[in-house]
């Protein structure tokens, strides 16, 4: 597998002075159109600037985008992450912590096994939406100042939803020991956003959306990241529990 430049310019969606020119006078176009229109910046998602993705996407070419990940981890957990980066959701992702968090005591045989066969990636157990393939990130920071609820039940429940979705309603108890399991933890990754993959990566609301709602000055404005490449050791930058 060919190395992967580990030393291109970061773009924090965050933090204007990290966007290239080319970017920002574009973003700035837009921004100033939806002000000039009246457009409120808090309903920026309303915004008719889908034509103007792949423009955006365009000028992150050989740069790297900060994104999060956030979840709640095992220090084994973490320990893994900065060897292996972040790996694809799948049901040998799922499976791995599960037999690991039973071997060093975590979980009881009864626990592993109840989340063994009941969890988003086995088959017949799927909920609503896809989650296999991908690793999920927000683009911004704000979910953490601005206490998303998708949030704050991702950095409540170890497993991530693959393994909690489907106990932290009905089942009482194992809900209350998923909660017991690990500490909240943001990992900062950085994302080629630009790069090809046969399934492209899935932005949501858009990227361009985000950057004209920050230029609009609305902090809040994010984007989920379904990001279908594995992200390796050198894209991690920190991994930290959130004040």
């Amino acid at each position: 597998m060919p190395m992967e430049p580990t030393d291109l310019p970061i773009i924090d969606v965050d933090v204007p002075a990290t966007w290239p020119d080319p970017l920002a006078n574009l973003v700035g176009r837009l921004a100033d159109d939806a002000r000039r229109s009246g457009h409120p910046p808090q309903y920026y998602q309303d915004l008719n600037l889908l034509p103007y993705e792949n423009a955006v996407l365009a000028e992150l070419e050989g740069h790297l985008v900060r994104a999060r990940h956030h979840t709640r981890l095992l220090d084994h957990e973490k320990d893994a992450i900065r060897l292996q980066g972040l790996r694809l959701l799948n049901a040998h992702l799922v499976n791995d912590r599960l037999d690991q968090a039973l071997a060093l005591g975590y979980l009881t045989a009864a626990e592993h096994e109840r989340l063994r066969t009941v969890n988003e990636t086995v088959p017949g157990q799927r909920g609503w939406g896809k989650r296999e393939g991908q690793v999920c990130l927000t683009l911004s920071a704000a979910p953490q100042v601005h206490d998303v609820d998708g949030i704050h039940r991702l950095l409540t429940y170890w497993g991530g939803e693959a393994i909690y979705w489907q106990h932290c309603e009905g089942s009482p108890a194992l809900a209350e020991k998923l909660r017991s399991l690990g500490a909240p933890s943001v990992v900062t990754a950085l994302l080629d956003l630009a790069a090809p993959v046969p399934e492209g990566h899935s932005v949501f609301p858009s990227v361009v959306h985000v950057f004209v709602g920050k230029a609009l000055g609305h902090e809040p404005a994010d984007a989920d990241v379904l990001y279908r490449s594995p992200i390796p050791p050198q894209r991690i930058e920190s991994i930290v529990t959130p004040a």
